[in-house]
């Protein structure tokens, strides 16, 4: 009874340890959303998800963004695993934002949740486990990807092998069902933890057969099998229109991974997000793809856990060495400079032979799997010093992880949500039909700005010409040159051929002089066949009727 209380409590700790380190997240889940492109594009996939799957399931990936093309919500991650878990959030208030943030505090706190529970079947000890979930919980590459929803959602990794570890123990059918719902909710949250996911099975399977073959049997083994079979048979129709992508261009420039790979240097930096006490001596670093610090104390504790782990559990004690070393030799990319010369490392094999890892473009961000591994191991070095020591030093650990995992004020994360645009809403209140065209429509790197357009079109998901994703096809940049001068007959003439749209919306407060004065003049010429319909200060609604040359 007693042990079924503290596990009790450990869930209450691990929610208000989220909510501790994410403030003032909890106080504004219905109305905060971040206006940066990644949080408005991961809302708007999971608005697309919420209007489409009730409607036609099976037109999920046809977006409504960069309308005609079909397959757009492969340019970037589809976020199926997250929408099943928050749907019943949106469902009940309608509110995205809502929906959005609970995804968002809910990744951390399952994070702790789960490593708990796999650190505790492996130690046998909750203090230890506890020390565990709250490295999984609260390590800085948390807050360096606090932006990108898809990244955060990396709570069901320690799901998976505790129900792994439970089958291998018990052989019971629940616990095959737990690999394959977790390993699915995982695969289908983020592509990249698809991929790293597969990764970490093989090795654990090479970790099995070294240590833990006493723990198998053929039916294991068949069950198991089966069960990978299974879950890349329900992932197969969520990588075709990536496949199909891939045939029309879709790919990530080598030069591009090796830019985003990391160094051994970013293994010592917090994120902006993270306030260490020891942050003064530490390397600065700007781009959160390499704050990579994983915390001095966890560091710590697995050292403690690498040379002392082996006594009480030889699986994962092996399993997680190798993962966390594979993790950060891949992580440094596919070549390390040398003055002018370009050594290659192990990732440029994978990036070119292995399926999956040449539609990744960040290397660092397979450092999460070094975490898993550190985490683990932690938890085997501080079952060894509870051990010793007993309650007061377990106590110690916790309030030390929490001292050193401290955070700034979020508040910059977490501003109120954008307004939906007056001209959005009324093509949503006249239940208005046909495609969209927002303008000004953006050049180069100015197209993260289409993420606000997308993020407005979930009033109505109306089919819209603009889009911002991970990925754009080439022919978009020739529409977006072509419409540079927008209204000409030519220009006109261009859109209706590629793009068919009834509806064009003119945010005339985001044009510059003297573009806004040319526009409003090639409007008003092309008043017959393109009437204004609605206004609204800055914002005007204009419907294509026929194609018409004004000369």
């Amino acid at each position: 009874m007693r042990s079924r209380r503290f596990d009790a409590a450990v869930w209450g700790y691990f929610l208000l340890a989220s909510i501790w380190l994410t403030w003032p997240l909890l106080p504004r889940m219905a109305t905060s959303l971040s206006g940066s492109p990644d949080s408005l594009l991961n809302a708007w996939a999971l608005g697309w998800s919420f209007h489409i799957l009730p409607r036609d399931p099976l037109s999920l990936f046809d977006a409504n963004i960069f309308f005609p093309r079909p397959d757009t919500l492969a340019y970037s991650e589809h976020l199926f695993g997250i929408t099943l878990l928050v749907f019943p959030v949106f469902a009940v208030t309608g509110s995205l934002p809502l929906a959005y943030n609970v995804a968002v505090l809910s990744s951390f706190a399952l994070s702790g949740i789960g490593m708990y529970l796999l650190v505790r079947e492996i130690t046998g000890s909750r203090w230890a486990a506890l020390a565990s979930g709250t490295i999984f919980l609260a390590a800085p590459y948390r807050f360096g990807h606090l932006l990108q929803l898809q990244l955060l959602t990396l709570q069901w990794f320690p799901f998976v092998f505790w129900c792994a570890l439970r089958f291998l123990r018990e052989g019971r059918m629940w616990q095959l069902a737990g690999i394959a719902v977790f390993s699915l909710l995982q695969a289908l949250s983020c592509n990249y933890y698809m991929v790293y996911l597969a990764l970490a099975m093989v090795l654990f399977g090479v970790s099995l057969g070294v240590y833990g073959r006493e723990l198998l049997s053929r039916r294991k083994v068949v069950l198991l099998s089966l069960c990978a079979v299974a879950v890349s048979a329900l992932c197969l129709p969520f990588l075709l229109p990536y496949a199909r992508n891939r045939e029309r261009g879709f790919h990530r420039r080598y030069e591009d991974v090796v830019y985003y790979s990391a160094s051994l240097r970013d293994y010592a930096s917090p994120s902006r997000f993270n306030r260490p006490p020891y942050g003064r001596w530490l390397p600065s670093q700007s781009r959160s793809e390499k704050a990579l610090l994983p915390g001095f104390g966890a560091f710590a504790l697995a050292l403690i856990g690498v040379g002392v782990g082996r006594g009480r559990d030889r699986l994962f004690w092996l399993f997680c060495i190798v993962l966390s070393a594979t993790a950060v030799v891949l992580s440094l990319g596919p070549e390390l400079r040398w003055g002018s010369a370009a050594i290659p490392l192990p990732y440029r094999f994978f990036y070119r032979h292995v399926p999956g890892f040449d539609g990744i473009r960040v290397p660092a961000r397979i450092s999460v799997l070094a975490l898993f591994g550190i985490a683990v191991l932690a938890g085997l070095g501080a079952a060894t010093l509870v051990a010793k020591w007993k309650k007061p030093l377990a106590v110690g650990l916790l309030g030390l992880l929490l001292f050193e995992y401290r955070t700034y004020s979020l508040e910059s994360a977490f501003p109120e949500a954008p307004a939906i645009s007056a001209a959005d809403l009324w093509l949503a209140q006249e239940k208005a039909k046909g495609a969209v065209l927002v303008l000004p429509i953006h050049e180069g790197r100015e197209i993260i700005r289409e993420s606000l357009s997308m993020y407005h079109s979930t009033a109505h998901f109306l089919p819209l010409v603009n889009g911002y994703s991970g990925w754009w096809p080439n022919d978009y940049w020739e529409l977006v040159g072509r419409l540079r001068h927008f209204p000409t007959a030519r220009s006109l003439r261009f859109l209706l051929e590629r793009a068919p749209v009834r509806y064009v919306i003119v945010q005339y407060d985001r044009i510059p002089e003297p573009r806004r004065r040319e526009l409003e003049r090639g409007m008003e010429r092309y008043r017959e066949s393109m009437p204004m319909v609605f206004r609204l200060g800055d914002e005007a609604v204009y419907e294509i009727r026929e194609s018409a040359d004004p000369s």
